[in-house]
């Protein structure tokens, strides 16, 4: 009797275990459904700091294409001393469509690497592959994605998307020249501030 008592205790306690080692904690939770669990880009983890003053500048970029906006960006911690922990520059993309807004952060170091991209997806037409459509695509740390493919058999055409869970939004070349612009302008914004 006594051990059947013990037998079942331990068998209780052992569910009990297993029951509670299922529950998830806060670290496998996101804040929001289209956010990463953790911030990839300086101006992502310095704006999500907890318990500090965080000041953002920014200055936008006169926008041409008429659902796309571009900041240049500044983020600094006022209690901290200036390092590269307490200080974030760089850009941010935001795509207003059908009543949503998305946008993607940008840290400056990858702002001329994003150019660069621009400048060659531009460039990709039908030699680059010996097959019939072809697909270039080029995507930063914080989810701005730019893909050229082969629309028609005329002409190439352009998607753009900001963030994990947005559609992407469709541009022409000459838009997409016109985004390079405005992003280049951003990067100047920020030169001059340093």
């Amino acid at each position: 009797m006594f051990l059947r008592i013990i037998l079942f205790s331990t068998l209780v306690l052992i569910c009990a275990g297993v029951a509670v080692a299922q529950k998830p904690g806060p670290e496998f939770w996101r804040k929001v459904g289209c956010q990463p669990l953790e911030p990839r880009t300086n101006l992502e983890r310095l704006e999500e700091r907890y318990g500090a003053v965080i000041v953002k500048g920014f200055t936008r970029v006169e926008s041409t294409v008429s659902f796309t906006n571009v900041d240049a960006v500044e983020l600094r911690d006022v209690a901290s001393p200036p390092s590269a922990n307490s200080v974030a520059k760089g850009i941010a993309i935001v795509l207003n469509q059908n009543q949503d807004q998305n946008r993607a952060l940008i840290d400056y170091d990858e702002i001329d690497p994003l150019l660069n991209a621009i400048d060659a997806l531009s460039r990709v037409d039908e030699t680059a592959t010996r097959f019939t459509n072809f697909e270039a695509h080029y995507r930063t740390q914080g989810d701005f994605e730019v893909t050229v493919f082969r629309q028609t058999r005329s002409g190439n055409a352009v998607r753009i998307s900001a963030g994990l869970c947005t559609p992407p939004a469709s541009l022409s070349l000459d838009e997409l020249a016109k985004l390079r612009a405005m992003i280049k302008d951003a990067k100047t914004k920020l030169d001059e501030i340093r």
